[in-house]
């Protein structure tokens, strides 16, 4: 359930899901370095890939602040326009 809702999350922010597990979800965009740049800032870690630079891995948040802090900082990355 809470995969299928990082899912919902990650798709509603318009990213495109190409692959995870239970624990993790990994997009493609032609923004991840530009969003792992801002979800950094916000203190939320994703893993990048050198040899697919459109990739970023994001993992499953545990607590509910963690929940609203991925919300928030996707919500600030799709009002930036980038």
């Amino acid at each position: 359930a809470k995969a299928r809702r990082l899912n919902d999350l990650l798709q509603a922010s318009g990213l495109s899901i190409v692959g995870g597990t239970e624990l993790f979800t990994l997009i493609e965009t032609n923004r991840a370095q530009a969003i792992y740049q801002a979800l950094g800032k916000a203190g939320i870690l994703v893993r990048r890939f050198e040899d697919q630079p459109d990739w970023l891995r994001i993992g499953l948040p545990g607590a509910e602040s963690e929940w609203e802090k991925l919300i928030a900082a996707l919500s600030a990355i799709n009002n930036m326009g980038e």
